[in-house]
């Protein structure tokens, strides 16, 4: 099974990495690397909301708790925009002006986003060139990405050599390199090739 790594090594880990590094890191933590981009982006939103409603308890003069005391402004409806517009963030990778106003650790949070919406958009990758394999290949796949199992284990339940399965899985990652890493490059250190 994949190694534990927290959500903020991860992120920073695959934020500094050139392309090869990003599919290795891909591949390594397979199975809990959407619930870590979902933990990463929950904890940002999480972040923010309280930044903004403590802004604007601020504003009002608040000791910390809302009370609506008009309805001059539609609080429910602004939080609503303002959810819609940081849920889009994290898919597009886009800061709407405004989404971060007034927030102190605003280029952070930004940054934040960026990298989860391009690693989100890497992992789509990676799961739709795994999907286009044959299934024998996606047995081995599977087993070994998904499930966590080594090649042995994979050998000893297919009833083939090690070496064989080492051989097979060495080709699947050399045909996912070639279709992913000139994707990966694109998003690599702030736009540039690497």
């Amino acid at each position: 099974m994949a190694l534990k790594i927290r959500d903020t090594d991860l992120l920073n880990s695959y934020k500094k990495a050139p392309a090869e590094k990003r599919l290795s890191i891909m591949l390594e933590y397979y199975p809990v690397f959407p619930g870590m981009l979902r933990k990463i982006e929950k904890k940002t939103e999480y972040k923010i909301k309280s930044e903004q409603e403590r802004m604007r308890s601020r504003s009002r003069g608040e000791l910390g708790v809302r009370v609506q005391t008009s309805t001059v402004s539609d609080t429910t409806a602004n939080e609503a925009v303002a959810n819609v517009a940081l849920e889009e963030a994290f898919k597009t990778g886009e800061v709407s002006k405004g989404l971060l106003k007034g927030i102190e650790n605003a280029p952070e949070f930004e940054e934040t986003i960026r990298m989860v919406s391009i690693m989100k958009m890497d992992f789509e990758l990676l799961e739709d060139i795994l999907s286009g394999f044959g299934r024998e290949d996606s047995i081995i796949i599977k087993k070994h990405l998904s499930e966590g199992k080594s090649y042995r284990v994979i050998a000893e339940e297919e009833e083939c050599s090690t070496d064989s399965v080492r051989r097979k899985f060495t080709r699947i990652r050399e045909e996912i390199s070639e279709e992913i890493i000139d994707c990966l490059r694109i998003n690599c250190s702030g736009g540039e090739e690497c």
